[in-house]
């Protein structure tokens, strides 16, 4: 069985300008963008004028937004300090979503110092803060993707379905991260707590994945170094086979980390190999999909 979904990516990987983003996604011949950053200012931090403006030269390049990738409650805020933020973000991207017709926004679920097991007393804090922030989006008609990163809900499955199942809204679903279980601890059990299984936690969330991102990778001596797809321990081929499998046409978008990675600036490349790696990277994972039975469309 074949299915067909759109295909998007993190184009500031490519570059802060937005214009050579849109340059990025034309050679690949793709037509949906992951928006996050532009001039090195996230989409949920941009002015009215400024985001007009963003919206006007998508526009015109004939490029949809598939996702606002937001920094609500994502894994540099503090959820004991940082709701008020989220809110003012939150509301923000809210008004940038409706002026552009965008369904959904990557959120996350807070900065965890060290493993929490379910029961923990921030637990409370998070759940109360994620369910504030899903209510706006639901009552606009909007869908609050958590992904499964370094944050408290990214710690296990049971940690992603305890966060659904508390608050059990169709305005919060999961965005699957292929690559960021292999660099993550299981916190289930007792310690010392393994990595992550990704193709295992896909299973058991598979019902409430609505978005893909694509990342690959292997652990070196306790160091993630991230690869092309297919390359590393994130089983992306058998999570592409998955989705065809199971008739989930669903978006799937690439986040390389292969020349930089968006979260640690230390981390540096030339223009050159960030363009080079992202088109390379775009084209194997295409073709991947296309094995496992995925076809793309452009609009």
């Amino acid at each position: 069985m074949s299915i067909s979904t759109i295909i998007s990516g993190f184009t500031d990987e490519v570059s802060d300008d937005l214009e050579i983003q849109v340059k990025a996604l034309q050679e690949l011949g793709w037509s949906h963008i992951d928006l996050r950053t532009v001039g090195g200012k996230n989409v949920s931090s941009l002015s009215e004028a400024e985001f007009d403006h963003v919206h006007e030269l998508l526009c015109r390049h004939g490029i949809e937004i598939a996702c606002f990738g937001s920094t609500v409650a994502n894994w540099g805020r503090d959820a004991g300090r940082d709701f008020e933020q989220d809110m003012i973000d939150m509301k923000n991207s809210i008004r940038h979503m409706t002026r552009a017709g965008v369904r959904f926004i990557r959120i996350m679920s807070y900065r965890v110092e060290e493993p929490l097991p379910l029961g923990s007393s921030l637990e409370a804090v998070i759940i109360d803060n994620i369910r504030q922030i899903v209510e706006l989006a639901e009552d606009h008609d909007l869908v609050c993707l958590h992904e499964n990163c370094e944050t408290w809900g990214g710690q296990s499955y049971l940690h992603a379905l305890r966060l659904l199942e508390q608050i059990d809204s169709p305005a919060l679903k999961l965005v699957f991260d292929t690559g960021n279980p292999v660099a993550m601890r299981d916190v289930r059990g007792q310690e010392p707590y393994g990595y992550q299984d990704p193709l295992y936690f896909f299973d058991q969330v598979r019902e409430h994945v609505a978005y893909l991102h694509v990342k690959d990778g292997r652990m070196v001596d306790g160091t993630m170094h991230y690869c092309f797809p297919g390359e590393g321990d994130g089983h992306v081929a058998e999570i592409l086979r998955r989705l065809a499998g199971h008739q989930m046409s669903i978006p799937i978008s690439i986040e390389p980390h292969v020349a930089v990675v968006f979260h640690d600036p230390s981390i540096k490349a030339p223009f050159d190999e960030r363009w080079n790696n992202f088109i390379d990277y775009g084209n194997q994972l295409v073709t991947m999909a296309e094995d496992a039975g995925i076809r793309f469309s452009l609009s």
